[in-house]
């Protein structure tokens, strides 16, 4: 019998990292997950390492600091580079360390990958790298991988996401090219799932449900966007990685209206407030749509509904709730 292959996951503490990571112990694969634990997630890898401890390796640091990955001993099949600073606030409010530590960050693996020769190099992209072009009318929605990018102000503190994920897409591309490996750029369409914090539109209107917020804030109601469960995500991108490299749109092909996503959540949380609707934030988009047509020939299908994804959501909640209780 052939050993295990080994994977290198890099921000394995984050919600889409640790839902792959997990899928990839569960396939019998070996692990060395990376994360610096910015936003947490540090009792739940060591809980994971403690079910699967001849197949995970964590290593604790800080990707923008040098040498970190020289501690990975190859070979190692396929790099998943998850690791960024993400989150709309958090973006805004730390624009310069959003562009500088997820830029130096994907250099540092690539630089790796580079010596090390994995299969592929996976590399965590965005739709925010061409939702500008959407409300110009230059992007047709649903929106395949081929369009042009945009970033509609480059000065905008929210945009710094969109840029060094522009410039990381060219880094991996260009590199996979010189150095021989396979690269896969994957553009996530708002992933969700019950680790995530109230940092993006999902956990946001449930934290506010569940703390009973009445007038109810909701920004930008007449925008849509598309919600993909994180166990179906991390699907997509072991797919996406066993394909013939190049990018792909990883979200569902359900346009769901932001006021629609709230009184969603309203029903399942038995809470009906009054709706404060408020202008979205600077940079918003109005609408934002993926097809998936490519994600679904390597045969991806969503498996866990809307309705069924926020339920779980709460029963998380409400399960960390009583614990802290």
């Amino acid at each position: 019998m052939s050993a295990p292959t080994c994977h290198l996951v890099t921000g394995a503490a984050g919600m889409i990292g640790f839902e792959l990571t997990r899928q990839l112990l569960r396939q019998n694969h070996k692990v060395v997950a990376v994360d610096n634990y910015l936003k947490g997630g540090k009792a739940d890898l060591a809980q994971l390492q403690e079910k699967h401890p001849d197949q995970l390796e964590i290593i604790e640091g800080d990707l923008t600091q040098p040498g970190l990955l020289d501690r990975v001993k190859p070979p190692v099949d396929k790099v998943f580079h998850m690791a960024a600073i993400v989150g709309v606030q958090y973006v805004t409010d730390h624009p310069y360390q959003t562009v500088r530590d997820n830029c130096l960050s994907t250099f540092a693996v690539i630089d790796w990958a580079m010596r090390v020769k994995p299969r592929a190099l996976v590399y965590a992209s965005s739709s925010e790298n061409y939702a500008a072009g959407v409300d110009r009318g230059i992007v047709a929605i649903p929106t395949p991988e081929d369009v042009p990018l945009m970033i509609a102000d480059i000065l905008l503190p929210r945009w710094s996401y969109a840029a060094g994920k522009i410039a990381g897409e060219s880094a991996v591309g260009n590199a996979a090219r010189q150095a021989a490996f396979k690269s896969v750029i994957i553009r996530f369409h708002n992933v969700y799932g019950p680790r995530m914090k109230p940092t993006h539109v999902i956990p946001e209107m449930i934290d506010r449900a569940q703390k009973r917020t009445n007038p109810f804030p909701v920004y930008g109601c007449d925008q849509t966007r598309s919600f993909l469960y994180v166990e179906d995500a991390a699907r997509a991108v072991f797919l996406a990685a066993g394909g013939e490299g190049g990018i792909y749109n990883i979200g569902s092909s359900k346009e769901v209206v932001i006021l629609d996503l709230a009184k969603l959540i309203f029903e399942l949380t038995d809470f009906h407030p009054a709706v404060e609707a408020l202008p979205a934030p600077p940079g918003s988009v109005r609408r934002r749509l993926p097809d998936v047509a490519k994600i679904k020939k390597l045969g991806f299908c969503e498996t866990v509904s809307l309705e069924q994804g926020i339920r779980r959501c709460l029963n998380e909640y409400e399960v960390s709730q009583h614990f802290e209780h």
